[in-house]
């Protein structure tokens, strides 16, 4: 698929509840633990979970919505789908379909750590902002992305948190202190854009990021009772890790021809369709019957022609 700015768009995802994307490998203490990217071990969501929750999204939105005809409606969304994200091999007769859209990881943005500036702050780094100016470029989007850099790895750079050139911001276990910089307003601009919702931002060293978000996690415990005897069940406890509730992350996407059509019309149609079936929240990773995964979704403005 030829990455065609034109229709490439990004979406910023906000974490409104805690989210689950289980790696399926156990890990030192934590049993049930989140993806991290291999390089970074910068938490992620996979593009296969990413693009399978955005795909059932889009189903449940066109079976409320369809204009067809109540018996007709499971059928003709599941078509659409298949159309717009394709469809695995199965069964006799079933051939699997290619889909129209490629979707990237979606990557940390920005993380809330707890911090003596009430009631939290959101961190990000330099090497957080260098990937995203690369990525928002890749879409064509009009988002500046300033790079800033703290002097030092225990110093930190006051985008909008409010704490005063020369005080210090305590971040979990970890003491920075905060700096104005003369892109602070620049970088506060564009987070407005990209997510609204982050509203206290400090900007850390890379060091100091990598460590915030491999220690601050939320890890809970999970056990299983008995139904018979209200009692644990021998064995049953075990610890998940969670990205915690105002989570920031994004993601990019490009559409392409649907296999049957051609020429740009068809694929600015399919955007169109996603656009509006994921326009508010989508859910994302496992445990969706306990409220995990909920995320606000931004997509971000193309530049006028």
């Amino acid at each position: 698929m030829l990455m065609n700015k034109e229709l490439a768009e990004c979406c910023v995802l906000y974490a409104l509840t805690p989210v689950h994307a289980g790696s399926g490998q156990a890990l030192g203490t934590v049993d049930l633990p989140i993806q991290r990217e291999r390089h970074t071990q910068w938490p992620q969501v996979q593009s296969s979970g990413v693009k399978g929750a955005f795909r059932d999204w889009f189903v449940r939105y066109y079976l409320e919505n369809g204009n067809e005809a109540a018996s007709d409606k499971e059928r003709q969304a599941e078509k659409l789908a298949s159309q717009v994200f394709g469809k695995e091999e199965g069964g006799e007769g079933n051939n699997g379909q290619a889909g129209a859209v490629s979707v990237t990881d979606a990557r940390l943005l920005a993380f809330p750590v707890r911090s003596n500036i009430a009631p939290f702050v959101w961190v990000t780094c330099p090497a957080i902002l260098t990937r995203l100016k690369r990525d928002l470029e890749l879409c064509g989007s009009p988002v500046a992305i300033p790079i800033v850099a703290p002097a030092k790895d225990d110093d930190g750079v006051d985008v909008s948190c409010g704490a005063g050139n020369g005080k210090q911001v305590v971040l979990e276990d970890m003491v920075v202190t905060a700096a104005a910089n003369d892109q602070a307003g620049a970088l506060k601009t564009a987070f407005a854009t990209l997510t609204p919702q982050v509203e206290r931002l400090l900007l850390v060293s890379d060091n100091a990021f990598s460590f915030l978000v491999e220690t601050a996690t939320e890890v809970q415990p999970q056990i299983k009772i008995d139904m018979a005897t209200g009692t644990t069940v021998d064995g049953s406890l075990r610890y998940q890790e969670l990205l915690p509730a105002d989570s920031v992350l994004y993601l990019l996407m490009f559409f392409g021809q649907e296999r049957k059509k051609e020429g740009p019309e068809a694929a600015t149609v399919l955007r169109e369709l996603v656009k509006t079936a994921i326009s508010a929240h989508v859910q994302i990773g496992g445990d969706m019957t306990l409220g995990r995964g909920i995320m606000a979704v931004n997509w971000l403005a193309k530049a006028e022609k």
